[in-house]
């Protein structure tokens, strides 16, 4: 309802702007054809008469003509005056809007390595009248992968961005080596855990200019380092300019398997201690799906991994599994143990092996 009262406002004022431009643009026209004829008609009258000479009357009427023109281009730039005030407006909205999450001022950086712990969390968001998490506990050992699995809307995205400090929970905390995250500096935060969402934005510049948001300070050897770790140097050089190929506006040049590389790469550069991988393979293309998958491999050896699962094979390599449903977390365990349990696991991953059959 709320997406159709607003596209329906759009479009609105859209057909309004359209109607004026419409009716100016032929009051405009219509007034310098009519100031035209009448002064060819009166023209050739006082011509006639002898009152003016033929260049006089040939003079004017050329001069009404380039007098309209700039009413006309008057028209023109206030709409793009227009245009461009609706885009400051909503560009400085956007630098006016403050972050979800703020840095304390007696803030310390994070330990280099440490338990991932989340302690009796709850969050509800601002629009939700019911919680998305409630009451949530789990504990990451160093170097474990953690899965995420449950239904559509049960918390799992929630939790892990809750665990990346994305969100600051209600109630509850989490902590990392120790330390809550809402008591550790940004920097620090943004070294050690580093999400990878489903589809990672690319700017308008190259592919090296984007991999360079995630580290400014990064050096050419740095971003090539990180494309190697990744096993994508090759991938990337059959490009024609190779780190260095304009990808356009959102990495419309690229597809959605490249444009995830490229996000895998830029975890690879911060070389964090924790990796929160937000459902990074569910939205791949078939002629890349692979490279992908071994990306991901490579980039995830020897990090804590958080993993927002929907395919067996992934959730099968994880040390331990935590099923979310209902904002909680329902059963945790190994994938053999809740195998066993004949659960709610149980039955996800008898539906993830019937869907695999049927494809």
């Amino acid at each position: 309802d709320k997406f159709f009262t607003s596209n329906r406002a759009l479009f609105d004022s859209h057909e309004r702007s359209v109607r004026i431009s419409t009716w100016y643009f032929a009051l405009v026209e219509f007034s310098g054809v009519f100031a035209s004829a009448m002064m060819i008609g009166v023209g050739g009258w006082l011509v006639h008469r002898g009152d003016v000479t033929l260049g006089t009357v040939v003079a004017f009427t050329l001069l009404i003509s380039s007098l309209f023109d700039p009413v006309q281009q008057l028209s023109q730039l206030y709409n793009t005056v227009q245009s461009a005030g609706a885009a400051l407006s909503k560009l400085f909205a956007i630098l006016d809007a403050k972050p979800e999450v703020d840095e304390h001022p007696a803030a310390i950086s994070l330990p280099i390595s440490g338990v991932l712990k989340v302690d009796s969390i709850s969050f509800t968001y601002a629009t939700g009248e019911h919680p998305a998490l409630n009451n949530v506990s789990i504990s990451v050992a160093p170097g474990e992968k953690l899965a995420l699995v449950g239904p559509t809307g049960a918390g799992k995205s929630t939790l892990a961005k809750l665990m990346a400090r994305m969100y600051d929970p209600v109630s509850g905390t989490v902590s990392y080596g120790g330390v809550n995250l809402t008591m550790a500096t940004m920097d620090s935060l943004r070294q050690r855990i580093v999400v990878v969402p489903q589809e990672g934005f690319l700017f308008n510049g190259t592919i090296r200019d984007n991999l360079r948001i995630a580290k400014t300070s990064a050096t050419d050897a740095e971003i090539d380092a990180a494309v190697e770790a990744i096993s994508a140097t090759e991938h990337f050089a059959q490009f024609p300019d190779g780190l260095d190929t304009e990808v356009r506006e959102r990495g419309s040049r690229l597809s959605a398997g490249e444009r995830q590389l490229v996000a895998l790469a830029r975890a690879a550069l911060v070389d964090p201690a924790v990796l929160v991988l937000d459902e990074a393979t569910s939205n791949l293309d078939p002629g890349t799906e692979a490279e992908v998958e071994r990306a991901l491999e490579r980039l995830m050896s020897g990090r804590t991994v958080i993993v927002v699962a929907h395919r067996l094979s992934t959730v099968q390599r994880a040390d331990h599994i935590a099923v979310i449903d209902a904002a909680q977390v329902a059963e945790y365990g190994t994938h053999t143990e809740l195998i066993a349990k004949n659960g709610r696991y149980a039955a996800l991953a008898n539906a993830w092996q019937t869907s695999q059959i049927v494809n």
